[in-house]
């Protein structure tokens, strides 16, 4: 089973136990409210509990690996993520009020503390409290998954989402440059030794796509009269994405329109590549990393404004005096130069 879904797995599984142990946990601590304290059903409350502990760290340790490890998303992503803030808000508030609980529960295992019905009374309804934000957590989760809580950015980062009518992809950096600034710098143009010299160092992002057989789809328009200004590849999800150019990272960027994205320089820092709807980025890629060419980047997807039915890598290429400013350029069909570079 590959990590990404072991991880997973587990992560939502503990999320239904420790939904289950809580609840288990109140509701037997409810049965022993009486005089005297009923001490089997306090043997099914600590046992509960266990559950619920385990649970709780299954969450902390596949979280933490999905968040750091880049299994699934960036960490940029989650952490800019507005339900994924939420949740682990929630999550923060189920440790903090579990503190006193765990304690106490730990002296009756111990024999260091009778249990009685004062305690018990509390730690339920702290467990019913718990319960309510487990669902919040799920809730949450569920919310991200289906692409909610991506903050819509501002200044510089509106290259795709300033965008009302995107049709079914994300702008090049050139469309979206031309949109947002209110009085544009004039862009570079391409010269014939420009596109020679990227061309003989670009290679096919997807493996095994032949571009011969590629219709160039950037003069198509989308939402009107948008010109498309890159290129779309089919491929299935997950499809490994290759770096096309030796260079660097410039930006890892999530917006509504492209979903994950990268934006990359060439090895002589005269383009930026762009790489867009990704399932997901290549654990460890972050900012300002070296690549070379054929380097995996990430994974054909269907994040942001991109139908689930028809996953495919947004390519776009444009041409720039001044990489830094990674959301403008002049932008260039990437299809001619896959096909000069593959003959």
């Amino acid at each position: 089973m590959p990590i990404r879904l072991a991880l997973a797995w587990f992560h939502l599984l503990a999320l239904g136990v420790g939904l289950g142990g809580v609840w288990g946990r109140a509701r037997a601590l409810h049965d022993a409210l009486r005089e005297p304290v009923d001490e089997r059903a306090i043997k099914r409350a600590l046992i509960a509990d266990t559950w619920w502990g385990i649970a709780a760290v299954t969450w902390l340790v596949t979280g933490v690996w999905r968040l750091t490890a880049g299994t699934e998303k960036s960490t940029a992503y989650y952490l800019s993520n507005y339900a994924f803030n939420a949740k682990m808000g929630m999550f923060v508030a189920i440790l903090a009020l579990e503190a006193w609980p765990m304690m106490t529960l730990i002296r009756w295992r111990m024999g260091k503390r009778e249990p009685n019905t004062r305690d018990a009374g509390r730690i339920e309804v702290i467990s019913y409290v718990e319960c309510a934000l487990v669902v919040g957590m799920v809730f949450a989760a569920v919310s991200m998954a289906r692409g909610f809580g991506v903050p819509r950015p501002t200044s510089a980062a509106t290259l795709t989402d300033s965008l009302t009518a995107l049709g079914d992809s994300a702008d090049s950096p050139a469309t979206v440059a031309s949109k947002t600034a209110a009085t544009p710098a004039p862009l570079p143009t391409p010269t014939s030794s420009d596109l020679q010299l990227l061309s003989s160092e670009l290679a096919m992002p997807l493996a095994g796509v032949d571009p011969a057989k590629l219709q160039s789809n950037f003069n198509a328009l989308r939402g009107g009269n948008r010109r498309h200004e890159a290129l779309d590849i089919m491929a299935p999800r997950r499809t490994p994405v290759m770096s096309a150019a030796a260079g660097r990272v410039l930006k890892l960027f999530t917006s509504r329109a492209g979903g994950l994205m990268v934006y990359a320089a060439d090895s002589a820092e005269r383009f930026i590549l762009m790489y867009a709807h990704l399932d997901g980025y290549a654990p460890g890629l972050h900012d300002g990393q070296p690549l070379s060419r054929g380097q995996l980047i990430g994974y054909v997807g269907f994040t942001g404004n991109a139908s689930p039915k028809a996953p495919h890598l947004h390519f776009a290429i444009a041409r720039s005096d001044d990489v830094r400013r990674w959301s403008k350029g002049t932008p260039v069909d990437p299809l001619p130069l896959l096909q000069a570079a593959h003959r």
